[in-house]
């Protein structure tokens, strides 16, 4: 499994832009706020080069709308948050989540988590701990491709480490990564014992 990570800085002027799909310059054109605009271009050159998307065409999607690639020959999934983008890639269905660490909130927690989750939150009592279990959900909601039709109170990402988790009658296995003042969490069904990481420089 691969992830690949990129600073959206540099695209603040939308350079690039000629080379992402139709529909999603489309989608960049939308956004009012730069760093969105930045953010969902970012998104396209890394879907252009690590997956060959070119074209709309080879794009499908799911019944909630993740998107896949028409061949099916790899997997991808993609989050942004504050200054970058990231794009996992694996051999089968992959969900990540990037979330910027700022200070949580109880009341999220307490709606969101499972009394396991919590009490390894008052625990650890840091923003960070909070995003590693929120990353975790969101990622394992992603990489289902259930989204929010699977509430993240309804499962437990507890242990967070490399064992196997049961959610949504799938087995799943979670990498967490902090980077830069960001929390990633990546989820696959294909036990991997090391993320590569690349940092991406687009040619």
């Amino acid at each position: 499994m691969q992830l690949f990570i990129s600073g959206i800085q540099s695209f603040m002027d939308l350079s690039g832009i000629e080379l992402v799909t139709a529909k999603r310059r489309e989608r960049i054109h939308a956004y009012i706020q730069t760093a969105d605009k930045a953010r969902a271009l970012v998104a396209g050159l890394l879907l252009r080069q690590f997956c060959g998307v070119t074209d709309d065409s080879q794009l499908v999607y799911g019944k909630n709308g993740k998107p896949y690639l028409k061949d099916k020959s790899i997997y991808f999934n993609f989050s942004h948050s504050g200054d970058y983008v990231v794009l996992a890639v694996a051999d089968n269905d992959v969900g990540v989540d990037i979330e910027k660490v700022t200070p949580y909130s109880d009341a999220v927690a307490a709606r969101c988590f499972t009394k396991w989750e919590l009490e390894y939150l008052q625990t650890q009592r840091t923003d960070e701990a909070f995003y590693r279990l929120w990353t975790a959900k969101e990622s394992v909601m992603k990489a289902s491709g259930l989204g929010f039709s699977l509430p993240p109170e309804t499962f437990d990402v507890m242990p967070l480490d490399a064992s196997a988790h049961i959610i949504a009658g799938k087995t799943w296995f979670f990498h967490c990564l902090p980077y830069e003042g960001h929390m990633i969490c990546c989820a696959t069904q294909d036990k991997f014992d090391k993320m590569e990481v690349h940092y991406c420089v687009f040619q």
